[in-house]
């Protein structure tokens, strides 16, 4: 159980270190470049589960405000 998770986390972060040195590389400023872009993406990706969490959290957010809809006549406050 505990090298499966490990596995999947150690695939997790190669995808992600390497999509965010893909990314960095492809939109990276020309003229003050980053000194070390590899060191920054493998950090990134080692914190990849916190972009999952970060994704649901951001959807569960659009999904209350969807399904959220005006109060009916029996919901309101005392007075």
């Amino acid at each position: 159980m505990v090298g499966t998770v490990v596995a999947i986390y150690l695939s997790g972060w190669m995808v992600a270190a390497l999509g965010m040195y893909a990314a960095s590389r492809r939109w990276n400023d020309r003229r003050s470049p980053a000194p070390n872009p590899l060191c920054v993406s493998v950090l990134a990706g080692a914190v990849w589960p916190l972009l999952i969490v970060g994704i649901v959290e951001l959807s569960s957010g659009i999904l209350y405000t969807k399904v959220q809809s005006e109060p009916g006549p029996g919901v309101g406050i005392l007075v």
